[in-house]
């Protein structure tokens, strides 16, 4: 009962006050599309990449994510990048499932430069299960039958990327300010806030054997707290990469709806990938709450699978495609 009292408490600040709404991972890193459109074809092969995030493992309702992403290259030149995401998250009673038709179109800009521009189409299911609530009062208006809502979305990105350095800039949800929620059944439930990402890193060549390649992810939603991951990965003879993350809420304004001592989402999150099979990756994450929430939760696992459809090479990391 304590933990799902916890669970609640937490639920009210991250997703109502600070409107948080968008999934989240920590193997982002291999599975960019999810986060921006214009890494559609990045690869330059036809790639598909399930993912399961269960969050918070000991909490009773604690987000479960799951992720299924379809991309590939086109075109003369693979200049074409063309994407399916489906995601579908669960936290408690509510349940949020979207799915995006990424375009990307990439344009040499230098020797070995590309710049991709990309944009996202997509629908978001947002449904609230009003009637599983354990409430004292049965005949309450506000709970009872399963409200259901469909809301359109739109997301834009652009990635430049080298054989050795990348940076991208995308933004989510940017349709839901021009929603009436008024004429949708008050649907406050599926009322998006936007999301905007930055991401960079660089590769460098220990030998030949190693490669390190730091970078980061900074999100922000304008409301609540900015999230800043920094991440160090290491590639071991081009099969496995080892690596960890720190995950931190800063403070780059003040924001009015947000009390910097009210919830801290400091994390460790400790990542695995391996190319098992020609062309399969698996990969593995956990995260460690640094907040008071690692004395209610065992932490949160992260399975991913990669296949990779149209290759002969002998592994399935296609260098020096290692963004």
């Amino acid at each position: 009962m304590k933990s799902y009292l916890t669970l609640v408490l937490l639920f009210i600040l991250v997703k109502q006050g600070f409107a948080q709404q968008d999934p989240q991972f920590s193997q982002y890193m291999f599975n960019t599309l999810v986060i921006n459109p214009a890494y559609a074809g990045y690869r330059e092969t036809k790639n598909i990449s399930l993912l399961h995030r269960d969050q918070w493992t000991g909490f009773e309702g604690a987000p479960k994510t799951q992720s299924l992403i379809a991309d590939g290259a086109f075109g003369s030149d693979n200049k074409v990048g063309l994407g399916l995401s489906l995601v579908s998250d669960k936290a408690g009673l509510q349940r949020q499932t979207s799915a995006h038709a990424n375009y990307a179109y990439r344009l040499p800009v230098g020797e070995d430069a590309r710049l991709a521009m990309g944009v996202s189409i997509g629908v978001g299911q947002f449904t609230l299960n009003s009637s599983d609530a354990n409430v004292q009062d049965e005949t309450d208006p506000n709970f009872g039958d399963k409200q259901t809502y469909f809301v359109p979305d739109a997301r834009v990105g652009v990635h430049y990327s080298t054989s050795k350095f990348y940076a991208g800039l995308s933004a989510t949800n940017l349709i839901s300010n021009s929603i009436n929620y008024q004429q949708v059944g008050k649907n406050t439930i599926a009322r998006q806030g936007r999301h905007y990402f930055l991401t960079a890193g660089y590769l460098f060549d220990i030998n030949s054997n190693f490669k390190l390649k730091p970078s980061f992810l900074l999100r922000e939603d304008a409301k609540g707290p900015t999230s800043l991951d920094i991440n160090s990965f290491v590639l071991i003879k081009e099969s496995v990469w080892i690596g960890a993350s720190y995950r931190s809420g800063v403070n780059l304004w003040k924001k009015t709806d947000w009390n910097s001592s009210t919830f801290s989402q400091n994390s460790l999150v400790g990542v695995v990938e391996a190319c098992v099979l020609r062309n399969l990756r698996v990969g593995y994450s956990y995260d460690y709450s640094l907040s008071d929430l690692s004395n209610y939760t065992n932490g949160t696992h992260e399975i991913s699978l990669g296949f990779t459809l149209n290759t002969n090479k002998k592994s399935a990391l296609l260098t020096p495609r290692y963004f």
